[in-house]
């Protein structure tokens, strides 16, 4: 019998185009990493102030606040990114959205590798945010159309690790460039890695699911039986058409204000609702605290001069982002068998119970327990926080919607890492060691938010999501807002076919999609 290609898992193409799209989100990844192990450097010159020909050793800030909105920065043009990308995803495709893209991070490194001037930096950092947020965006949604309901819950936690390991790479090649005016070397690396995704990512497939809302069905066939390897794919070509089609009939592709006005056939809000929740909490959970300022933090146990590059607090920093590559894979993992909302729930409690350890480390100077505290906190939110709600727009929301609803959930998200960049400073500055408790609140909020709202969506096909969930904000306990997982639905289906046992009796490929 041959093997219906909705069962399946994580194919080899699959896993390759997946890897390639993922290039812009491991360049995302470096650049939110660039400015950590540098950062005394850049914005307090603790190396000397002196210059290389016309090029200046630092930017000297000499704000806390000011050095805030250069880091929150990036995360404006990250929200830029991901909602000019929406309309361009509809029009053109994944392929151009994240080839064309890419070429902003050349734009973007040359700004900051030259950079003379403060306001030249934060251009610099805004023009990289803004193809970071595309990439974001395109791969968030592109995973989710390549994928079948059980490689999605593997591989939609892509965005997550692409992006850690960017910004492991970049942290340990910054404990070696972190010192002027070699720090200009990591910022030009990002036009590199923004060419290289532009040559690459050509030879990737366009999603099957674009190909057909566009009526491209003999492409889209193509693309898909690639996909699947030699899998059977008539059933599940024929349900993306006629979801397409339905789709059609009931409304065109909806956009951004669109969704937020519940403008829409099917009643959203719920949806819209999780995604805006999950992004905020990621965002509002701590982790950009650490991931932008683990060095300064980890520096004030440890005591270290920042001149003396690289300290042992920019050791600890590169390791504890090893550390989060290799959690969020774990968790991509875990995802896989206990699901989205248990692991979700266990991941903020966690972060949770380890704000509030990291307070009594840093009041008592107890350098160990800052350092394992701040390592742990780093690790669960990758093994959930992290790789989910990058998933959940792409996993609970129709075609039709799809890519407004995940520029509305990146948005949310760009705009509270702009809002910790620049606010966790002069926090810390007033709270001083107690200004874990403020994340730890969120987290436990976090975490009561997950258990009431958000349905398990392992495995489960995203019609059906939808279909459940489509009646307006309500909570989710009980049997009622369950649905069954794909091989129970796929397996019913077989039963239904006449002679599918028999390949020679399996329909033929044609211009015209079977019905």
């Amino acid at each position: 019998m041959p093997v219906d290609s909705r069962t399946l898992g994580v194919t080899p193409f699959q896993a390759y185009c997946t890897g390639l799209a993922a290039i812009g989100s491991f360049n995302f990844g470096w650049n939110i990493g660039s400015v950590n192990i540098p950062g005394d450097v850049l914005q307090n010159c603790v190396t000397g102030r002196k210059y290389y020909g016309p090029f200046p050793s630092c930017i000297f800030v000499g704000s806390n606040t000011v050095w805030g909105i250069v880091v929150g920065s990036y995360a404006l043009g990250m929200f830029g990114g991901a909602v000019i990308s929406n309309p361009v995803i509809d029009r053109k495709g994944y392929k151009f959205t994240l080839s064309w893209f890419a070429l902003l991070n050349v734009v973007g490194a040359l700004l900051l590798s030259l950079t003379t001037k403060l306001p030249q930096f934060i251009i610099g950092r805004v023009v990289v945010g803004v193809a970071a947020g595309a990439a974001n965006n395109a791969l968030s949604t592109y995973v989710s159309d390549i994928s079948t309901p059980r490689a999605r819950t593997i591989m939609g936690g892509m965005v997550q690790l692409a992006c850690n390991l960017g910004i492991m790479v970049d942290n340990a090649c910054a404990l070696g460039l972190a010192h002027p005016p070699r720090w200009r070397i990591l910022f030009a690396i990002t036009g590199a890695l923004g060419l290289l995704n532009f040559v690459l990512f050509p030879f990737a497939n366009e999603s099957p699911k674009w190909l057909i809302s566009k009526g491209r069905y003999d492409e889209a066939r193509v693309s898909l039986q690639s996909f699947r390897r030699k899998a059977y794919i008539n059933d599940e070509f024929d349900e993306m058409v006629n979801i397409d089609r339905i789709n059609k009939e009931r409304t065109e592709d909806v956009n951004v204000l669109q969704v937020v006005r519940g403008d829409t056939p099917d009643n959203l809000r719920h949806q819209l609702m999780c995604v805006c929740a999950l992004m905020f909490f990621q965002q509002f959970s701590g982790i950009n605290a650490v991931i932008f300022y683990s060095t300064s933090i980890i520096n004030k146990s440890t005591g270290g001069n920042p001149a003396n590059i690289p300290t042992l607090a920019q050791i600890l920093s590169f390791l504890i982002s090893v550390a989060a590559f290799v959690f969020t894979f774990l968790g991509m993992v875990m995802g896989a068998y206990i699901g989205r909302r248990k692991l979700l729930i266990f991941s903020h409690m966690m972060m949770a119970i380890f704000s509030g350890i990291i307070v009594p480390g840093a009041v008592r100077s107890v350098t160990a327990l800052v350092v394992v505290a701040v390592f742990c906190f780093n690790a669960f939110f990758n093994i959930g926080v992290g790789p989910i709600p990058w998933a959940t727009a792409s996993e609970m929301t129709p075609r039709y919607a799809m890519t407004a609803m995940s520029g509305i959930g990146t948005g949310i998200g760009y705009i509270g890492t702009f809002v910790i960049g620049v606010i966790f400073p002069p926090l810390n500055n007033w709270w001083g060691n107690y200004t874990f408790l403020f994340f730890l609140c969120w987290n436990v909020v976090a975490a009561l938010f997950v258990y009431f709202f958000i349905p398990e969506t392992r495995d489960r096909p995203i019609e059906e999501t939808v279909r459940l969930h489509s009646c307006g904000i309500h909570q989710v306990l009980g049997s009622k807002w369950q649905t069954e997982p794909i091989d129970k639905l796929a397996e019913a289906s077989l039963d239904d076919d006449i002679g599918l046992e028999d390949p020679t009796l399996l329909p033929e490929n044609s211009d015209e999609p079977t019905f």
